[in-house]
């Protein structure tokens, strides 16, 4: 029985937010700059205090809700006991996983490529890291992502 597009559709969303809520910590000081309320430099120590002191705290809370998404989604599909969750825990771990492949993913084309290079349009300095080794892995990991929702089944 194939995967209905609607599931597909859920697991792409709560992926993506994730991957959004991860990458919070290198939109901030674009938006600031964007939005006016902080110069160049500024932003740039807010984003260098955000990124390298913080930057796990958006990646826990990011899979914090994860989980709690994959709870509502499984919840809303009828596995509501424990009993049900042992009856589907090859379908729970198969979602599992590629919400976090698709997750981690996002998250890599998200904060390394597409934050990057806005952030470099915004005027902050962010053009000294290195960052060619992002849209290759990108490309890969998100044509995974993109073959394992098409072909995964219930």
């Amino acid at each position: 029985m194939a995967t209905p597009p609607n599931d597909r559709k859920a697991i792409v969303l709560v992926s993506s937010l994730g991957a959004f809520i991860g990458g919070l910590c290198c939109l901030t000081p674009i938006a600031v700059v964007l939005f006016g309320l902080a110069g160049i430099s500024v932003a740039n120590d807010l984003g260098n205090t955000l990124y390298g002191d913080y930057k796990w705290h958006f990646r826990v809370a990011a899979l914090v809700f994860l989980t709690a998404g994959l709870v509502i989604y499984f919840r809303r599909r009828g596995v509501c006991s424990l009993d049900e969750a042992r009856r589907q825990r090859n379908r729970i771990l198969n979602v599992a996983l590629l919400s976090l492949f698709t997750c981690g993913s996002v998250y890599v084309f998200w904060n390394y490529v597409a934050l990057h290079y806005w952030g470099i349009a915004a005027g902050l300095p962010w053009a000294q890291w290195d960052e060619s080794w992002a849209i290759p892995t990108s490309v890969l990991l998100l044509a995974g992502a993109a073959a394992a929702l098409l072909y995964w089944k219930k």
